[in-house]
């Protein structure tokens, strides 16, 4: 749809022409009834969607170690620190948590 539009206004420098009216006839309602379809698809989505606050939370706790890190890695940089070095050792023990977690299920001990 979109293609077409712009194909014939770059053509026609934005002259109301037979060609321009016929693509406004389709391009118009057929955008309209693709919109439909998709709030139609999100409605059906949302209905009956459970939010738990505490599963979120929980969630976010267990990952905000490791979204720290950059924030870590700033500072650290701030106050004279090799940014390589510093990367490659929060990059090791980030690495090692993460396989703790995953792999025996223990809590994230990054920091």
């Amino acid at each position: 749809l979109l293609d077409n539009a712009a194909m014939t206004h770059s053509t026609q420098w934005l002259e109301r022409t037979l060609d321009d009216s016929a693509n406004r006839r389709l391009i118009l309602p057929e955008a309209f009834l693709g919109i439909d379809a998709v709030l139609t698809i999100a409605i059906d989505v949302v209905t009956g969607l459970h939010v738990w606050p505490q599963v979120i939370q929980a969630h976010v706790m267990k990952e905000l170690p490791f979204m720290a890190t950059e924030n870590i890695l700033m500072e650290c940089v701030k106050k004279g620190g090799d940014r390589q070095t510093l990367h490659e050792v929060i990059r090791e023990h980030s690495m090692a948590a993460g396989q703790r977690v995953k792999a025996e299920g223990a809590d994230n001990d990054l920091l």
